[in-house]
């Protein structure tokens, strides 16, 4: 008898396996979920959808599984397949786009993994012609983890979740008899209404470059924020793009408000071996209190890294959130602006023992990238006998945090 249960047992944890490895089908609906009959799919309808890239760009890596597990892969492939069965006519949300859209669906999704269950609960809201959603809710839909690694059970989640959104929108919009034309282009669109604006996804460093308020930081600070915000002292501002290089790692962003206090470029840009220097950056945000941190230390290379190119070594240590940060002289001024550091867990497997490895890229190509974009900034003759104190205080006077928010 006792066998005979055993057998069973197994039986049944295959079939839920199974079943759990098996790719649902975006073009049928779960039982007991139905569609308006009058409803004819594709609709001719032109549609855009927003989801935050930080959910798409989700990875991570399984010991229990021994493999990558990428829920973003599996949200993103499962949300297309559906819209491009229920839509004609689909593309992804761009901010600043031409393009035109008549619905704008903003998808914010949350994976959770209860009880041997993947969950997947999406949290929608519709617009058409204004900041107003026309439609808001949330739709959940759990099943089978089966082999987390092959991504069956997070697509089949992610894609039904969306069925169970596109389906409970139609119907609603089909009741209304409405007609809905294109009427907008994506880049008419105020950028606040998607945004998550509760708590930003990143944050990073910048400083005033001039006094009509622009601040330069480095350009992997804003990546994929659909919304920055800067914030100096007790004031935020919410921050336009003026000019970004993907090449050089820099960008400017302006505030729209005059700045009291920037940093001023040394005239001829040269580095000094071995002079001191101030780095400011507002490090592990959600960890450390949101207040400047101030390091000291020195350049201790006119080079970095091998085939890199405008880039110095520094000695003043910095963590997560510090990029975009002025490397500034005891002068007062602006020599360089924090882009990375060593990885020092990598190499720590290879034997060796890195401290305060970080690198900077020279003011002189940040200069160049300045004129280049017609942002005005200030240069100044090398003060060689400053100090600490005036290295500081310009540091710290001209220091913004950057918030990003998806």
């Amino acid at each position: 008898m006792l066998k005979i249960k055993t057998v069973l047992l197994l039986a049944f944890l295959l079939m839920l396996t199974s079943c759990a490895n098996t790719k649902y089908s975006a073009s049928k609906l779960p039982k007991g979920v139905k569609l308006n009959k009058s409803i004819s799919l594709p609709l001719n309808t032109k549609v855009s959808y927003y989801i935050p890239e930080v959910s798409l760009k989700s990875r991570f890596y399984s010991a229990g599984f021994g493999a990558w597990i990428d829920p973003g892969f599996a949200l993103s492939s499962g949300v297309k397949d559906v819209f491009n069965v229920y839509f004609s006519d689909v593309a992804p949300f761009t901010a600043h786009s031409e393009s035109e859209f008549s619905l704008l669906f903003d998808i914010k999704p949350k994976w959770e993994v209860k009880h041997g269950k993947v969950v997947m609960t999406m949290k929608y809201k519709v617009f058409y012609d204004s900041e107003l959603p026309i439609k808001s809710g949330s739709k959940t839909f759990k099943t089978s983890i089966g082999n987390l690694a092959d991504g069956t059970s997070l697509y089949n989640a992610a894609m039904r979740s969306t069925q169970l959104v596109l389906v409970e929108v139609i119907n609603s919009l089909a009741s209304k008899n409405e007609k809905y034309a294109a009427s907008r282009k994506m880049k008419e669109v105020d950028l606040l209404s998607l945004a998550d604006m509760e708590k930003p996804v990143s944050s990073g460093t910048g400083f005033y470059i001039n006094e009509t308020g622009q601040v330069l930081t480095a350009a992997h600070v804003l990546s994929s924020c659909l919304v920055t915000k800067v914030h100096s002292g007790d004031k935020e501002y919410q921050a336009k793009l003026d000019a970004k290089s993907i090449l050089l790692d820099l960008a400017v962003v302006n505030t729209g408000s005059n700045a009291e206090n920037y940093l001023p470029l040394r005239n001829d840009t040269e580095l000094f071996l071995g002079e001191p220097v101030t780095n400011v950056g507002y490090p592990l945000q959600g960890l450390l209190a949101a207040s400047p941190n101030l390091t000291r230390g020195n350049i201790s290379s006119k080079k970095a890294l091998k085939g890199s190119v405008g880039l110095f070594q520094f000695s003043a240590p910095i963590q997560p959130g510090s990029s975009g940060g002025p490397v500034v002289s005891d002068g007062g001024e602006l020599l360089g602006v924090t882009v990375s550091t060593l990885n020092s867990a990598a190499l720590i497997k290879s034997g060796a023992l890195p401290q305060n490895v970080n690198f900077a890229l020279d003011a002189k190509y940040a200069a160049m990238f300045l004129q280049k974009h017609e942002i005005p900034f200030h240069s100044v003759d090398a003060n060689l006998e400053g100090n600490i104190r005036v290295s500081n205080n310009a540091a710290l006077s001209s220091v913004v945090q950057l918030a990003c928010y998806q």
